[in-house]
């Protein structure tokens, strides 16, 4: 009895061993049919979205450094808002596959711009984007400094425009953004679909632990900071309303709501443009039963981010002129979205079984 007993007990101790990059949930949640509904009926037809909205912002382009009439640079800065807006729902898949591979966000929206290196570029007139010091040149901070920033008046920019050196470097940008996109979706439509649907497994680095990783990686960091948090100094430093997104076009808080829209669809699954919903974190919740304080916690966490919109509509349009003006309301607007962050890192993953697999230094 005795020696069957430690044979147990080594069969344990070794099992325990063998599973240090798992962790294996007892639940069997149709884990592969969630993986299909956000590559088939979110994932791809987002990248497809944003590549014709970054062909008809080519093509405004294209007419703008033609002619540089208010009306075509009118247009230009209606295609670049479109193509903004559908950005904040491709970010948060931006570190899963070819996104992950070429750091995307890196490139596509890292603000605030440098715009004293913008200027310098277009003097120079033969820089490269693809090098890794022209991160904060180019993307979306970029345009907006090209379509508002340059000059205070329309009639300025447009005169500005008028420089061979402007139009190219506008140009530059804008291709660099369509490389960038096309790459990612050309991969996800040649084999990394069926990779990333048939890692299905409760383990590091399958898909749908680095999904979860990412979703709420994207909530505590691009939106949650970068929307709000680090221009109110939240994590240290100095109030500065220039590190808001879309500083000079002043759509920050468009921007910001569609972000949270498109949260709020990926968490429930709902299909891109569509009313449709599918397998999703809210269905995986569901399926868990998984509470706090008694009550389900997916309807909880939706009331939530409803607060938290509720908040973002309260403020200006401009959220620079929101912090310079009445900072207090725009920090009451941050904690109603900070409320949701230990919904996702701790309640929501705990439910999964899934480790986070970034560090955090927020102290939150």
């Amino acid at each position: 009895m005795k020696n069957l007993l430690l044979l147990l007990t080594l069969v344990l101790l070794v099992s325990c061993g063998e599973d240090d990059t798992s962790n294996s949930t007892s639940d069997s949640f149709d884990r592969a049919n969630m993986l299909t509904n956000w590559s088939n009926n979110i994932i791809i037809p987002a990248y497809t979205d944003f590549q014709s909205n970054l062909a008809s912002l080519k093509v405004a382009t294209t007419d703008f450094t033609t002619s540089q009439s208010q009306e075509n640079l009118n247009e230009l800065r209606n295609q670049y808002l479109q193509s903004y807006k559908t950005w904040q729902y491709i970010v948060m898949f931006s570190s899963v596959g070819k996104a992950n591979e070429l750091d995307i966000t890196r490139w596509v929206n890292l603000y605030p711009t440098d715009n004293d290196l913008i200027e310098s570029n277009v003097a120079d007139g033969n820089v490269t984007l693809s090098t890794p010091s022209t991160n904060t040149q180019q993307g979306f901070p970029a345009l907006d400094y090209l379509l508002y920033g340059v000059a205070n008046a329309d009639n300025d920019i447009l005169t500005k425009f008028n420089s061979a050196s402007y139009q190219d470097y506008l140009t530059k940008v804008v291709d660099r953004l369509i490389f960038l996109n096309d790459a990612v979706l050309n991969d996800w439509n040649n084999g990394y679909k069926n990779v990333f649907i048939s890692s299905s497994e409760n383990t590091t680095g399958s898909s749908v632990n680095i999904m979860v990783n990412d979703f709420v990686f994207n909530y505590e960091k691009y939106f949650r900071a970068y929307k709000l948090g680090n221009a109110l100094a939240v994590f240290g430093g100095n109030i500065n309303s220039q590190e808001v997104e879309s500083f000079y076009g002043k759509h920050s808080k468009e921007l910001c709501l569609s972000a949270l829209n498109a949260i709020e669809d990926f968490f429930n699954g709902k299909y891109y443009s569509s009313t449709v919903e599918g397998e999703s974190l809210k269905s995986y919740l569901t399926y868990l039963n998984t509470k706090s304080d008694g009550e389900a916690l997916a309807p909880i966490m939706l009331s939530q981010m409803d607060s938290a919109r509720t908040n973002i509509n309260l403020l200006d349009s401009d959220f620079a002129t929101q912090i310079d003006t009445d900072s207090d309301t725009a920090y009451t607007t941050y904690d109603e979205i900070q409320k949701l962050v230990p919904m996702l890192k701790v309640d929501m993953m705990q439910a999964f079984n899934i480790s986070g697999d970034y560090q955090d230094s927020d102290g939150d």
